[in-house]
């Protein structure tokens, strides 16, 4: 780490706390590998307070706390439900948080295909976080925000990926009884700008709003400036026909630092951890087309925000949660595929160098399968 870099840039994992905290503006987020964006200082406007280095989760390590328990969930209100994704929790527990008088800070996927962390404080308008975004959000100024709404005793809930979280609470630099932490089953990021390159090339440029999944139901949905449906793809049904979204399920398109994330565990940094509840015993009656939440309360005030949230709850074990879901017990592999397509992505770009270095299962998958079929008619 040399003397103007504010973590090493390998584990940086975007969170934008040193960007929120620098008291002279002095930093930028500019791209990099695989366009993921890293805070550049500008060294004529820096006064070396050392603020950035020490708000920086990498560099201050927050304590981790293992599960109390494990919840199976979803919204008990159907259309809520059938709305949301993963069950519903993260609609339920913002609900919950605006029915007090409070606000909720989350993700919401915008027109002009925008991706950014914003400020719900009613009803109505959470609708714009509902949903899977399978790309980093744009924080923003969104801490600062954050902080000031703690100050003026509003209830806070935000809701981001693990490093977001850690990011937030270093940036406070103290616990608020009034923020509640939900964080992301999460297995990797991709940039905003691949996604965007990605959806013009596949739209001639008409791409203008983008949903990842529909229930259980993984595709890839775009939509034009008229709302129309101009693509559609299932990533299991139609198997390496989307690149993005198969490269995001393989790996290949997240932050260097999401290979080595330490909030990949099961002992978690915020109040409650959410994500699918995959592998959820066939013994436990649910909608499994349009899906189950994952709820895993962390602490105290987080279990009792499970419990005061409009949620169906059947009580499981910690272990089940974390045997069926790989992101709470390592982080994703660096795979020699995936370093393979790294080296490649200068020279032929991100479509290819994917194609290539799957080569092999694609064969497999559209030409020696097929053949094995009509072989056993």
């Amino acid at each position: 780490m040399t003397g103007s870099e504010i973590c090493s840039k390998d584990k940086c994992s975007g969170c934008m706390a040193c960007f929120n905290v620098c008291p002279k503006a002095c930093i930028s987020m500019t791209p990099g590998k695989l366009d993921h964006l890293y805070p550049e200082v500008n060294q004529d406007l820096c006064i070396n307070c050392r603020m950035c280095q020490r708000v920086c989760p990498e560099n201050n390590h927050l304590s981790l706390h293992y599960p109390l328990t494990a919840f199976a969930g979803w919204h008990s209100d159907r259309e809520q439900y059938l709305t949301s994704t993963s069950g519903g929790a993260a609609t339920a527990f913002a609900q919950t948080i605006i029915r007090r008088g409070g606000v909720v800070y989350g993700c919401a996927s915008e027109p002009g295909l925008k991706f950014r962390h914003t400020r719900i404080a009613d009803l109505e308008s959470l609708v714009r976080l509902k949903g899977s975004k399978y790309v980093q959000s744009d924080i923003g100024h969104i801490y600062s925000n954050v902080k000031q709404d703690l100050k003026s005793s509003l209830t806070v809930l935000f809701i981001g990926t693990p490093c977001q979280c850690a990011g937030l609470k270093s940036y406070l630099g103290k616990d608020y009884d009034n923020l509640y932490c939900v964080d992301l089953i999460c297995h990797g990021v991709p940039s905003q700008k691949l996604l965007k390159k990605h959806l013009n090339k596949i739209s001639s440029g008409k791409a203008d709003y983008v949903t990842f999944r529909k229930g259980n139901d993984m595709a890839l949905r775009v939509f034009d400036k008229s709302g129309e449906k101009i693509y559609y793809s299932n990533v299991w049904n139609q198997r390496y026909r989307d690149v993005y979204y198969s490269a995001f399920i393989d790996g290949y398109t997240y932050r260097d630092s999401c290979y080595s994330c330490g909030y990949a565990r099961p002992e978690r940094c915020s109040d409650v951890t959410i994500g699918d509840f995959w592998g959820l015993s066939n013994t436990v009656e649910h909608d499994s087309v349009n899906g189950c939440s994952c709820i895993l309360p962390i602490t105290e005030k987080g279990y009792k925000l499970v419990k005061e949230s409009e949620l169906t709850l059947i009580e499981r074990s910690v272990a089940e949660a974390v045997d069926g879901n790989s992101q709470l017990r390592h982080p994703s592999r660096k795979t020699r595929r995936v370093r393979v397509f790294q080296s490649l992505l200068s020279v032929f770009g991100a479509d290819c160098a994917y194609r290539l270095c799957e080569l092999d299962r694609i064969f497999t998958l559209r030409i020696i399968k097929p053949i094995r079929r009509r072989l056993k008619v």
